[in-house]
């Protein structure tokens, strides 16, 4: 396409001097869309500097230099931030809204992502959202991005190299924004655009909170596991060690290890060539079908080590020296299904709170401030309730039935009442059964699940659906269309692409039947999705409504994390429930929406 602007000699005007920032923010005020980017020289807004803003129109980038202009005391600089009328594009929007936020104080209002723009239409493709991949892919420009490199850590001069570099950033986001906005109209994709636009702004100002975890106390937890792990460890070669002859002792009188626990070599040799149990692999998978004391420790050991591996000094090393906070990224479209991901640390993987690992117990809200936590109550469930329809599902959900043990009575012709205290392991079916559907599991996976074989668990399957006929029919219909369309969809207009196999492929059967299964959940996992973002959005603007000095710190699938102050908490708690519920009830209008706050000085739920 032909360009507005001289990628090989950008137009741009560098400023340094405050009077004529204010001239030229008063100019950009007019402006019905600008583009921005930021030149910082690292990736921590609490620990890094900003060096560059640039603001750009169609046809002239305006660089500012941050180190020499007090932008944070401008007011027109604000004003721009800050108008909603004003659209303003960027590149992973994000990053650079946090280093405005922290180095000029203002909020930016109206936002345009092109990365997430691009990630909404290309959900499921594997797509590369990169800068230099939409460069290319819209208007045939080949990017050098190693000028960025050229900003990490800078405490001299800005060189012209490095401003043109800056320019282009800017200037190439319209024509891209113009042919998304068409590409976004075309494939009925702009209103989840919108809402994922929305909420970036909500989940930048949740990663410069961050959350506090109490250092001391996580140290405790993680010492307390490894002493259990090395008790496991020494039952393990105790148990195993009559199969080898060494009885070597160690430099301190200590009985040797038989064998490495951690080389999978040797747990190998032990389990095939010395106890027989013909395995594979030591994989989880197949060490939860195989029942023998050395697996079932070596699976104990494992979980232990897992822990301390996941959440020791690791994670306590990502606590900001600054703000003696950790500060999660969380990313918007972790999931084809736009369920949130997030690392550095990953805080979705910390496991609820046990005895031996309450590790939420050490994540706490500031002095004179709680934490307010609600998720949805059996959220998933109630999804494939009402986008199926089913009868039988939506009577269970509206009268408050423990769905799991009703299922089972469905399902084994029992009484409803006789099912948690007679019949434990037909609940433990039929929530497997509940569950597992949401994820496109077939037999094999329900059989691995409750160990019983595939026959009995395809037995099962077929109970179930007897019991919820409108959710088979629903489930095959999300299959059949997927395969179909190349597309699945969510209620709120959430899309996941698929690639189709061509016939004549040899693995066709497999990756049309990976397409049906992914197809089965999107619509649920992706309307669970769509309503936690609807919610943070609704959370965020009340906070600011009912002026309360708080902040959404934290998600976690459908689960949403407040800390306010200790006097407006319980008042908050009510807040927060009823934003949730109405986000829920966005998209389902069958059965009812539960979310019950909990009110606390520790991340727990």
């Amino acid at each position: 396409m032909e360009l507005q602007f001289d990628p090989e000699n950008p137009k741009y005007e560098y400023i340094t001097n405050g009077g004529r920032a204010i001239e030229i923010f008063k100019e950009l005020a007019k402006e019905r869309v600008l583009a921005v980017d930021v030149e910082t020289t690292g990736l921590d807004p609490h620990l890094d500097k900003l060096l560059l803003l640039q603001v750009g129109t169609p046809e002239i980038s305006y660089i500012f230099d941050a180190r020499e202009i007090d932008l944070k005391n401008l007011p027109i600089v604000h004003e721009v931030f800050e108008n909603q009328q004003i659209i303003k594009l960027f590149h992973n929007a994000k990053f650079d809204y946090k280093f405005i936020r922290r180095h000029i104080g203002c909020e930016t209002l109206n936002i345009y992502c092109t990365f997430l723009a691009e990630g909404v239409m290309t959900a499921g493709l594997g797509a590369s959202l990169g800068l230099k991949d939409l460069a290319a892919k819209y208007l045939g420009l080949t990017l050098d991005k190693e000028l960025q490199k050229s900003f990490i850590g800078l405490t001299g001069k800005i060189v012209p190299a490095q401003l043109v570099y800056a320019g282009i950033d800017t200037l190439m986001l319209f024509p891209i924004f113009e042919q998304q906005l068409v590409k976004l109209n075309k494939l009925d994709v702009a209103k989840i655009a919108k809402l994922e636009f929305s909420v970036c702004r909500v989940v930048a100002e949740m990663e410069l909170k961050g959350i506090y975890i109490d250092q001391d106390k996580w140290r405790g937890i993680i010492a307390n596991l490894d002493t259990k792990r090395h008790e496991l460890a020494q039952q393990f070669q105790d148990m195993v060690r009559p199969y080898y002859k060494t009885t070597q002792e160690d430099l301190f009188g200590n009985t040797a290890d038989a064998i490495n626990i951690n080389s999978n070599a040797q747990l190998m040799d032990l389990f095939n060539n010395k106890l027989g149990l013909d395995m594979p692999s030591t994989g989880v998978a197949i060490l939860k079908t195989t029942d023998h004391p050395a697996v079932n420790l070596l699976q104990d050991y494992r979980g232990y080590e897992k822990l301390i591996s996941s959440f020791g000094d690791t994670l306590l090393a990502k606590i900001n020296p600054i703000t003696k906070r950790v500060h999660p990224s969380f990313m918007q479209l972790g999931a084809a299904t736009g369920r949130f991901a997030c690392n550095g640390p990953n805080l979705q993987q910390i496991p609820r709170n046990t005895e031996e690992a309450p590790f939420r117990e050490c994540m706490n809200p500031a002095p004179g401030y709680d934490f307010v936590v609600a998720d949805y109550s059996s959220f998933e469930m109630r999804i494939l309730a009402d986008l199926s329809g089913d009868e039988n599902f939506v009577n269970a959900m509206n009268g408050g039935l423990d769905m799991h043990s009703y299922t089972a009575s469905l399902m084994f012709d029992l009484p409803y009442d006789s099912i948690k205290t007679e019949h434990k392991d037909k609940r433990q079916a039929a929530k497997a059964i509940g569950f597992g559907l949401m994820y496109g599991m077939g037999p094999m996976g329900l059989a691995a699940q409750i160990k019983v074989e595939k026959e009995e668990a395809q037995q099962y399957m077929n109970r179930y659906f007897g019991a919820y006929p409108s959710v088979k029919a629903f489930l095959d219909g999300m299959a059949e269309n997927a395969v179909k369309n190349g597309w699945s969809a969510t209620p709120g207009g959430r899309k996941r692409w698929y690639k189709q196999p061509e016939k004549s492929d040899p693995d066709y059967n497999k990756k049309l039947s990976n397409i049906q299964r992914q197809a089965k959940n999107h619509p649920i996992q992706g309307t669970n999705a769509d309503a936690v973002k609807y919610a943070l959005v609704f959370l965020h603007e009340r906070l600011k409504k009912e002026k309360v000095k708080g902040d959404v710190i934290l998600t976690v699938h459908d689960e949403v994390v407040c800390e306010v102050p200790e006097d407006c908490s319980h008042d908050w708690s009510k807040i927060q429930e009823e934003e949730m519920v109405r986000a829920g009830e966005l998209f389902i209008k069958k059965v009812p929406v539960i979310s019950d706050p909990f009110v606390g000085k520790v991340w727990e739920h």
